[in-house]
């Protein structure tokens, strides 16, 4: 790319590095969250830089200290180790594996880079149990073929936290808006009858009450916003004997 536009994903956004950096701010290397992508030509190629998570756009650290972003190759350098300064220690050449991962495609837009990013980040974990590994087969609340804990039907929206509330009433939802799209999440959980759901602040206080049915609820939640949901309710399935 010689004309590209520059995007990197933060705590819970993204930024454009050539507008969004506040003036005085620096221009040469950037910390990134999930992903960092180029973008020209309705083409998008996102690198997810799995252990480093510093890079530069363009060309490597020179110390020029730029005071505008300018106009810059399509090249995404990711910042491997540090040798810019003896406060930090001199750091040795040995071999090194630091994995990364690289997506292009068309369609990969904004925030859609978060999901590769998030699937590379924390893969998903499965753990096989076998008949022989219980010394008995009671039977199981959940199906045995498929089945969900949590459904959420806005794909910009997505679940970073499912934990125990503070003061044990509920559990609590946190969800992040990734595409700067705001608007009405619904959220199933099949798993649990709902009797009650609130809209809370980062400190678990309850909000706002929120309207739930039989195991959905649903939420307003503003671009890039951080929303914090507390529900209530009892298992959907008979437990085992």
């Amino acid at each position: 790319m010689d004309h590209p536009e520059f995007r990197y994903e933060t705590q819970n956004g993204y930024v454009n590095p050539a507008r969004d950096i506040v003036k005085g701010g620096n221009l040469e290397w950037f910390s990134v969250q999930h992903w960092v992508a180029a973008d020209q030509d309705n083409v998008t190629a996102a690198l997810v830089p799995k252990d480093a998570h510093v890079v530069t756009l363009g060309d490597i650290v020179r110390g020029a200290w730029p005071r505008e972003f300018g106009n810059r190759k399509g090249t995404i350098f990711s910042y491997l180790m540090s040798n810019y300064w003896e406060t930090i220690g001199r750091q040795s050449g040995r071999r090194l594996h630091l994995p990364v991962h690289l997506d292009q495609r068309a369609e990969l837009e904004r925030g859609n880079a978060r999901p590769p990013g998030l699937e590379e980040m924390s893969p998903l974990e499965v753990n096989e149990i076998k008949a022989q590994d219980k010394a008995i087969t009671p039977p199981r609340p959940l199906d045995a073929t498929q089945g969900s804990f949590l459904q959420v039907d806005q794909p910009n929206v997505v679940l970073v936290t499912w934990k125990r509330a503070e003061d044990d009433e509920g559990t609590i939802l946190r969800f992040v808006e990734t595409d700067g799209k705001g608007g009405t999440v619904r959220v199933t959980v099949p798993i649990l009858n709902l009797q009650a759901a609130w809209s809370c602040n980062a400190m678990e206080k309850n909000q706002q009450p929120l309207v739930v049915s039989a195991h959905d609820v649903a939420f307003t939640v503003k671009p890039f916003e951080i929303a914090t949901v507390r529900i209530q309710g009892t298992i959907a399935f008979k437990s085992p004997n």
